[in-house]
């Protein structure tokens, strides 16, 4: 019989729950379910374009069966009851917006998007695991990155009354529904935020804060650090004292394939520099006494010759976390193997379907991120960036590197709009027999789970 949850709380630099006992929260990222990210799925682009682009294919009815049975498979029972097997009992639910209103219908919200919050608490609850509900894509984007929805372009939301009206105002609903639910360990104010000027960053906290607490005063809040959860310098002090404070930590040798203890960029890697980085990442929660959790950190699984070096780079996070006791949950739980702890199989219907445009999008480097390297593009965006450089150097300015932001904008965002009708007209003429049944592809039991991170895991759970 599972064990009934507690509400959780801050104690200190600790969570505790009703009964005063501490809980250590540990586990994963639930990304691209509420939330679609293009790496993990195998699209080309972002959600909001991915979904357009099926209904221009399908039709606007049968487009919403195409994302419902999406979501319908993507999680479920069974993998909370997976979870709570590992000894893990956390699972950090990403969000979009998008599935609680419409841009042109701001304020009004729509019941789907709560269904489906109270299918993942009713999940969660079975299994004895707690949620934390994740904004994960804000309206009118909250940095320039591919996972708030972002098409391109710098950050919309700071400084934008209307876009942080509508922020807070979900955050009220939120609240209002979930007050009573202990399943929810805290509210996930805002996942790694991009403010040019912190003033509007520690503006937005103290008013959602706020919000929040004239409806609910039990859950606990999670504030994430600037510049995409690594710099906390210029937070003001936490505005309510019921509050985590999260960071994220990703390592070249974890994302790159390369050896590890080793090299990596400019830097040599291995157990001692990791623990430094990590040490910068918590030094806030040191000084405001708060508790600190490592709410993002993973690797990249793209080639097996470097699989030992991956797992040891995962060995070494999780001992350093646990050796400050600190909370974790790992990125991402399911995707399509990249890097995913549950993945979908490479001969299912989805991944067949996907393949042949999943191919070109792979050789163009469409994820830049996820594809680190492309013998197709490399030495044509080396090239490129070289003139560019060269050019603004002639300049009077400090001028940084352009070559990252030169294969972001070209892979990322233009190549990646010149695919994705065609990935969309993959699915075209398919009956809804048919989607369903490629869709069972993401289903926990028709996936693999890579044992080798669940051993690891579990010495630390058990």
């Amino acid at each position: 019989m599972t064990k009934q949850l507690e509400f959780l709380k801050v104690n200190g630099n600790k969570i505790v729950n009703e009964s005063d006992e501490e809980v250590r929260l540990r586990g994963f990222c639930l990304g691209s379910w509420m939330n679609l990210e293009a790496f993990m799925v195998g699209f080309p682009g972002t959600e909001t374009a991915f979904r357009k682009a099926v209904a221009n294919v399908l039709g606007i009815e049968k487009a919403v069966y195409f994302f419902e049975r999406f979501l319908h498979y993507f999680a479920g029972e069974a993998d909370f009851q997976y979870l709570n097997s590992l000894g893990c009992n956390l699972m950090r639910v990403a969000f979009n917006y998008r599935h609680f209103e419409e841009d042109d219908k701001p304020f009004e919200y729509k019941p789907e998007g709560f269904a489906w919050f109270d299918k993942v608490i009713g999940w969660a609850r079975n299994a004895g695991v707690y949620v934390s509900l994740d904004f994960h894509a804000c309206p009118g984007w909250q940095s320039s990155g591919w996972h708030c929805d972002n098409p391109g372009g710098p950050p919309q939301f700071w400084g934008q009354k209307h876009f942080e009206d509508r922020a807070v105002a979900l955050w009220e609903a939120i609240a209002e529904r979930y007050k009573d639910e202990p399943v929810v360990a805290m509210y996930g104010i805002m996942n790694e935020p991009e403010a040019d000027d912190a003033y509007w960053l520690n503006h937005y906290y103290q008013r959602v804060a706020g919000a929040i607490r004239w409806i609910d005063n039990r859950h606990i809040l999670n504030f994430e650090g600037n510049k995409y959860s690594q710099d906390f310098s210029e937070l003001d002090p936490p505005p309510d004292q019921n509050a985590v404070y999260s960071s994220h930590l990703y390592v070249l040798p974890g994302l790159d394939d390369v050896s590890y203890p080793g090299p990596a960029g400019d830097e040599d890697y291995d157990r001692r520099t990791i623990e430094r980085i990590y040490k910068g990442r918590r030094a806030y929660c040191v000084e405001y006494n708060v508790p600190h959790w490592i709410s993002e950190f993973g690797v990249i699984y793209n080639s097996p010759v470097y699989l030992e070096s991956k797992m040891q780079v995962m060995a070494d996070f999780l001992d350093i976390i646990e050796s400050y006791e600190d909370h974790w949950t790992i990125w991402n739980y399911k995707d399509i193997g990249k890097m995913g702890f549950v993945t979908v199989k490479p001969d299912s219907s989805w991944m067949q379907r996907i393949q042949p445009v999943h191919k070109v999008k792979t050789d163009l480097r469409c994820d830049s991120w996820i594809d680190r390297t492309s013998p197709v593009m490399d030495h044509h965006l080396q090239g490129l960036a070289l003139q560019i450089q060269t050019s603004l150097e002639t300049l009077p300015g400090e001028w940084g590197a352009v070559d990252e932001e030169l294969s972001f904008m070209v892979c990322d965002r233009f190549v990646s709009r010149l695919l994705l009708p065609t990935f969309a007209e993959q699915f075209r003429g398919m009956s809804e027999e048919e989607i369903d049944q490629m869709m069972c592809s993401f289903a926990f039991e028709n996936c693999n789970q890579r044992g080798d991170l669940a051993k690891l895991i579990q010495q630390y759970t058990e």
